[in-house]
């Protein structure tokens, strides 16, 4: 039964992992709560779900699929007397989407960058053109404009990117190709109807994650993306997702985002294959989904032991006089 923190007493975990979804078929949370023995669990106000504490000395919670969710269960932890993570290392840790040209199914990225997809203008150019909402009356001439109608923002005190800790990065990079990531046959010939998909199983990739609460999916789409990428630097995009941009903010508000890390599976492609329709292809296939989750947990747990023994920030109670 979750207990109320205690200030008197607070917990001061390893590592705390972020999870979005609780409910099958995206439980990414189960991996984590059957990999170690719970000693306790806690209910935050402010927070989706309780925040478990394990016999390795790992937190683990939901936030919610989600930047406004993710943004309010991670402040909600932050400033919560009754947890102190001053010695902590933050994985969010999940499936992702991914461009078929990138890189496999099931294949697990750790992000150096992530970029805040919402943060930009999307307008139509046309009836700039045109002088009026008319697009069968809009000009044509500039092509460029047609196929890319987003900018960055014309009001833009910083650029919306988080750039990851390089420390912390190498040490989770070291960590993870030392795992054994699963293969399964449905989710690889699922892979296969993309003609322009890679013929292997999972890799580890890194690279940038994009975080973003709107469902885009298609080719379309995807070529803004890189586009919004490529303008900040951080070009090509590897994994798709809805919360790290948030939680990374949350995180710099309260001056620890250099130990922030983001750890996420592909479990889906951003477009659909030849002859499906964009319904068919948004969520890949069960197959597809349950490996991103397995490998996501994988790597997530390799990673976050990593982190809490090699401690490359040095922030562990361990090196605290």
């Amino acid at each position: 039964m979750p207990r109320d923190p205690d200030p008197e007493d607070p917990i001061a975990p390893d590592a705390l992992v972020l999870t979005a979804a609780f409910e099958d078929p995206l439980d990414e949370r189960r991996p984590w709560l059957e990999r170690d023995d719970l000693v306790g669990a806690l209910e935050i106000p402010g927070a989706e779900t309780p925040v478990y504490v394990t016999d390795s000395g790992i937190a683990v919670t939901t936030t919610g699929i989600g930047k406004s969710d993710a943004a309010t269960t991670v402040t909600a932890i932050l400033s919560n007397p009754g947890v102190d993570l001053e010695s902590t290392y933050v994985v969010s840790c999940g499936i992702a989407g991914s461009s078929p040209e990138t890189t496999a199914l099931g294949s697990v990225a750790i992000a150096d960058a992530v970029v805040d997809w919402d943060r930009k203008h999307r307008w139509d150019h046309r009836s700039d053109a045109a002088g009026t909402d008319s697009a069968s009356e809009a000009s044509t001439e500039d092509h460029s404009i047609e196929e890319r109608p987003i900018d960055l923002l014309a009001y833009r005190p910083r650029d919306y990117i988080h750039r990851l800790e390089e420390a912390v990065v190498d040490c989770a990079l070291e960590a993870a190709r030392d795992v054994d990531l699963c293969e399964d046959a449905d989710a690889r010939d699922y892979q296969r109807s993309y003609s322009n998909a890679p013929d292997a199983g999972p890799t580890i990739e890194r690279g940038t994650t994009v975080c973003g609460d709107e469902f885009w999916h298609g080719p379309r789409y995807a070529r803004e993306v890189q586009w919004l990428c490529e303008r900040y630097g951080v070009g090509p995009y590897v994994t798709t997702q809805m919360e790290d941009a948030a939680t990374a903010t949350a995180l710099e508000r309260f001056g620890l985002r250099e130990r922030y890390l983001s750890v996420r599976a592909v479990s889906n492609y951003d477009r659909a294959a030849p002859g499906q329709s964009v319904a068919e292809s948004f969520d890949g296939n069960p197959a597809s989904l349950a490996l991103g989750i397995e490998n996501a947990a994988r790597v997530g747990g390799a990673v976050v032991s990593e982190l809490a023994g090699a401690d490359p920030l040095g922030i562990g109670s361990r090196n605290v006089d």
